[in-house]
């Protein structure tokens, strides 16, 4: 009897030291496989309920806007959740109420090299903020997780605001 309950709590301690090692927070930089700082510009959409239209931007690296946003991004520490686990990339829905807002950002690269020897170029990263729920699209690894950062609401805000300015 003593045996079994060792096992199990053997086998718990394993399961809890393996969600924190998940969960740890880590830059965009680990993340993506990729340095956002090394990025061309930064486009993507976004759009503040009861407003039903997106508004488009690209941030090229003439834009201040490109370097607030990569610096935010940069000094941030994102922690995987582990709903990733049960329901890879999920799904979520959201009634939007007034001043609820969702923005969508894609980190444009040009020719890059990665770890393992090979170039490319495109969206390596793309990070989306649907209505509080961060996800981000990590192309090198082909994989969407959600994640959470601390004081994510003040972080998502300073996106928005961000983005939103007028140049």
């Amino acid at each position: 009897m003593k045996r079994r309950h060792i096992v199990l709590l053997g086998i718990l301690a394993v399961l809890v030291l393996a969600a924190l090692i998940y969960t740890r927070p880590m830059t965009l930089q680990e993340i993506g496989k990729v340095d956002i700082a090394q990025c061309e510009s930064v486009s993507g959409y976004h759009r503040r309920a009861p407003d039903s239209e997106f508004t488009s931007f690209e941030l090229s690296t003439d834009d201040a806007r490109r370097s607030q946003l990569i610096d935010l991004f940069a000094q941030q520490k994102f922690r995987r959740s582990l709903i990733n686990l049960l329901s890879p990339g999920g799904g979520s829905t959201h009634r939007p109420k007034d001043g609820d807002f969702i923005w969508d950002l894609s980190f444009n690269f040009g020719p890059t090299d990665f770890p393992d020897g090979s170039t490319g170029s495109g969206t390596f990263l793309q990070c989306r903020n649907f209505f509080g729920v961060l996800r981000i699209f990590n192309a090198v690894e082909d994989e969407t997780l959600r994640c959470t950062v601390s004081g994510q609401d003040e972080f998502l805000q300073q996106v928005y605001d961000i983005i939103s300015a007028e140049p």
